[in-house]
């Protein structure tokens, strides 16, 4: 039984419902006939999920306080219930047209129809506001034309439902509201929306009756909010030359942004509309100031002086709201700080192992993050505030820390083979210095980059050339590292972690070095990341604190008072770096919540069941070779580590202790389990007893970062990836155990060569490379160098063989592809299938799922959270407030 049909035989008795004659974002409008009073009525039933969140008894108590209002221009509520799970209410069936209707037929209406239309919903809003009821979903739609006569459909509806759901309907993605009708205050999601809500409403209506639009317009919702965020209101005026001044002012001071700036009342708004007398407000781009004489009334007040707003809360899912030019509005009102979420398009994922992988401009107009693709291929991207897409850097590959220069033209960034630099705007990527992997980059006022390498922070020309040192970590007095490095804009001072352990913990607190003269100050700050000075106060970040703000002298260098607690839920990893950044004008944007994983075994028709029930921040899945064991990389908020999974017991024991410890991988006997360590802030390829029998012992450390490794079939070579570096950057190497430690390299370039797995038999390498400038599978023999097979077509990530040699299974965008393959007498392909699509987590580092023992399951990791990037305009006024709250001024 379809719909229809099930509320025709739920309802049957009381309406006989004839058709559908509407639908919107909360209820379908059914035209149907009151058997018992034998008239037609427009009966609306609520969409289900919409009603499933609300509940019965609760809409229907809050739906009664709309069924007392009683008003010429209002439609009034006849009836309101539930049949078969379904929430209905039901109002006159009105013969006539929407105004929406003769909008669309008319564009705009003459001035007088327009203004009397407007007054005669003013007074039905007097009226419903003073019997405390708010329509919050006021638009054309809603406005039915009667003999002439307008009345509001649906009133008190939208508040019955919100507050019937509550914050529940936020969470099912449901809008309460029409953008080009919204106020600014509902649009933000505060909390305190009153009638002036309304107020605006009925003024944006006013304006598209005499304009032919609505006041603010765009293609999408979001585009419309931001421009409802930023813009002023052009005069209707200038649009039409017929619309008296005084209608003019009157609509745009409903319009105002602030609920404080309007009309408190609809009686105030129809005062105005007929020529009462309110000053206009002070020159815009579009007009000059001008006074509209007084005549009769009482309306005194005028333009209601612009006062300070307290911070709104902002979330905004996907919202890229336009260069912020309401920062200082023209009647001295300070700018609201504003909160959105930051969506990416495709599937872009952000891309930092450490340290932030997003910059904001000093701005705050423009962002640059590393991120990765479907086809895996991790590149810098720069997008402005009021774009949608992002443009991508050509030849900015594998960038880590993107920082802006001091004048927001340039943007640094370490890159493959060293540090980097790239306009802004676009252009040739410039290398200044080959550094190893740096552990944070900042751009001081003196043309200077910091940057931290190797336990030692240095300095390198904007202009490149060779790295001088500034201060090295001091390991007699137990600081084993120094990084996250912030140049100050003195132009003198560098504040940095000084770290007193591999995790970035408590023991790391905050110093300062003299870049004139070397000196070095400890601060009394216990924190890992400063992110930079605003008026006065030190902002950074600590474990499992998150973003704290500290007066600060910068020209003595030292604090001045106490520290507050600003942002609490900002992501930082294990050696203390956040996942933000700070502009210089006070905007910040900022990765929160964590993305966790559950493992999911999943059949090669995609049917998958739960391996582990518990979601945790799970990586790199490696079977050992019976089959009973899964080896992790498990992450917290200040840990990695290597932990094991016994299939037949379903117990999860954590193996390594010490250090920062991923990527396990299974000796070929099953008795050792080898992973990448940084201990000491020096990376390396360890090994352990997967039984815990015994301590964790190096297996290779050398003069570059062995970013993943695995050991041949037969033990006998270790097979490494290196990771950013000056010599061999992201190439894949291997020595021989127990006989020549010589690295030997078997795949090199100016490529990133990546995830390197031998087939069974040992004689083939496959691998994941960018060489044709997007990420490929290739395979190549080993250990001899010889002609490489390109396996993948469209894009190839992560490559994995079966157990037998028959496959090579690699990832396309959300597919998972079997590609058949031959390894005797040589290499050969046959057919290639996908197996199956959908949305599971990948690695950008080392492969991210793994190949069960039959053959026939795939053990992948299902996303079950995610992390969440926030962009902060104007957060400078909150941090101004919670440090003077602070301090009890």
């Amino acid at each position: 039984m379809d719909a229809l049909a099930q509320l025709k035989s739920a309802l049957s008795g009381r309406y006989d419902i004839d058709r559908e004659i509407g639908a919107g974002g909360m209820a379908t409008v059914y035209l149907a006939r009151d058997v018992r009073h034998n008239r037609s009525v427009a009966l609306k039933v609520l969409n289900p999920e919409l009603g499933a969140v609300l509940g019965v008894e609760r809409f229907l108590a809050e739906i009664q306080v709309t069924a007392n209002l009683q008003h010429p221009n209002l439609l009034p509520l006849f009836d309101s219930g539930e049949a078969e799970g379904l929430l209905f209410y039901v109002m006159p069936y009105v013969e006539g047209e929407s105004l929406r209707a003769r909008l669309a037929r008319e564009k705009q209406l003459p001035v007088d129809e327009a203004v009397r239309i407007a007054t005669a919903i003013c007074g039905a809003l007097d009226y419903a506001h003073r019997n405390k009821v708010i329509h919050r979903d006021l638009k054309p739609e809603n406005i039915l034309l009667h003999e002439g006569q307008p009345l509001i459909a649906d009133f008190g509806i939208a508040l019955a439902v919100s507050n019937a759901g509550g914050a529940r309907i936020t969470q099912t993605g449901l809008s309460l509201g029409t953008p080009q009708y919204m106020s600014p205050e509902q649009a933000t999601g505060d909390r305190v929306v009153d009638g002036r809500t309304d107020i605006y409403s009925l003024g944006a209506m006013t304006y598209e009756m005499l304009a032919g639009e609505p006041p603010h317009a765009g293609p999408t919702a979001q585009a419309i909010i931001a421009k409802l965020m930023t813009e002023e209101v052009r005069p209707l005026t200038v649009l039409r030359r017929s619309v008296p001044p005084q209608v003019d002012l009157a609509v745009r001071h409903a319009l105002e942004k602030l609920p404080a700036d309007r009309f408190a009342t609809g009686h105030e708004f129809a005062e105005a509309l007929h020529s009462r007398a309110i000053a206009a407000p002070a020159a815009t781009a579009f007009a000059p100031a001008e006074t509209i004489a007084p005549s009769r009334g009482a309306l005194a007040r005028a333009w209601r002086t612009a006062r300070p707003v307290a911070p709104w809360a902002v979330a905004l899912a996907g919202l890229a709201i336009g260069a912020w030019g309401w920062t200082a509005s023209r009647r001295g009102a300070p700018a609201p700080t504003v909160r959105f979420s930051l969506a990416f398009p495709g599937r872009q994922q952000l891309f930092a192992p450490t340290g932030s992988p997003v910059a904001i401009s000093p701005d705050g107009r423009t962002l640059a993050y590393a991120a990765s693709d479907s086809s895996g291929n991790v590149l810098l991207y720069v997008r402005g505030i009021e774009e949608l897409q992002p443009r991508a850097i050509p030849n900015s590959f594998a960038p880590r820390f993107p920082v802006f220069s001091p004048d927001g033209r340039w943007i640094a960034f370490h890159g493959s083979t060293g540090l980097k630099k790239v306009s802004a705007d676009g252009g040739p990527v410039v290398t200044l210095a080959e550094i190893a992997l740096p552990g944070g980059i900042s751009w001081g006022t003196q043309d200077q980059i910091v940057v931290s390498v190797n336990g030692a922070l240095k300095t390198v020309s904007a202009q490149g050339g060779a790295p001088r040192e500034l201060v090295r970590a001091d390991l007699k007095a137990g600081e084993f590292d120094v990084r996250w490095p912030l140049a100050l804009p003195d132009g003198e001072t560098v504040l940095y972690m000084s770290a007193g352990s591999t995790t970035g913990s408590a023991a790391s607190r905050i110093a300062a070095v003299s870049i004139r003269t070397g000196k070095v100050t400890h601060l009394d700050i216990p924190g890992t990341y400063p992110m930079g000075v605003l008026e006065g106060r030190l902002v950074y970040a600590t474990p499992g604190v998150g973003l704290m703000a500290v007066p600060f002298d910068a020209r003595r260098v030292r604090t001045t008072g106490s520290a507050v607690p600003l942002v609490e839920d900002v992501v930082l990893d294990v050696v203390g770096g956040a996942r933000a950044a700070l502009s210089t004008s006070g905007s910040l944007i900022y990765e929160s919540g964590r993305s966790v994983g559950q493992p999911l075994l999943v059949d090669a028709d995609g049917r998958g069941a739960p391996l582990i029930r518990e979601p945790r921040e799970f990586s790199v899945p490696r079977y050992s070779r019976d089959g009973q064991r899964v080896a992790f990389t498990v992450g917290t908020a200040t840990s990695q580590d290597v932990w094991i999974y016994a299939l037949q017991s379903g117990t999860l024991t954590r193996l390594t202790t010490d250090g920062l410890n991923t990527r396990p991988e299974w000796s070929p006997d099953g008795k050792r389990i080898l992973f990448r360590s940084e201990r000491a802030g020096r990376p390396g390829i360890w090994w352990q007893p997967a039984d815990g029998s015994g301590p964790a012992e190096p297996l290779l450390q050398t003069d570059v970062d062995p970013f993943e490794a695995i050991l041949s079939p037969d033990g006998r070579n270790l097979i490494y990836r290196t990771g950013s570096g000056v010599k061999y950057p992201r190439d894949i190497l291997y020595v021989t155990l127990g006989g020549d430690s010589t690295p030997k390299p078997l795949v090199t370039g100016l490529s990133n060569d990546m995830m390197p797995r031998l087939s069974p038999d040992g004689r083939w390498l496959a691998y994941q490379s960018n060489e044709s400038g997007q990420a490929e599978i290739f395979v190549r023999p080993f250990p001899e160098t010889g002609g490489r097979v390109q396996v993948s077509t469209g894009g190839g990530i992560e490559p994995l063989w079966d157990r037998r040699g028959r496959a090579l299974y690699y990832r396309r965008g959300r597919q998972l592809v079997a590609a058949a393959v031959a390894t005797t007498p040589t290499f050969s392909m046959g057919s290639q299938r996908v197996l199956f699509e959908a949305d599971y987590l990948t690695n950008p580092s080392h492969p991210n799922y793994d190949v069960a023992p039959d053959g026939a399951h795939f053990l992948m990791l299902k996303r079950m959270g995610e992390a969440q990037t926030v962009v902060v305009l104007n957060w400078i006024a909150e941090v101004r407030a919670r440090t003077a709250a602070k301090a009890g001024r």
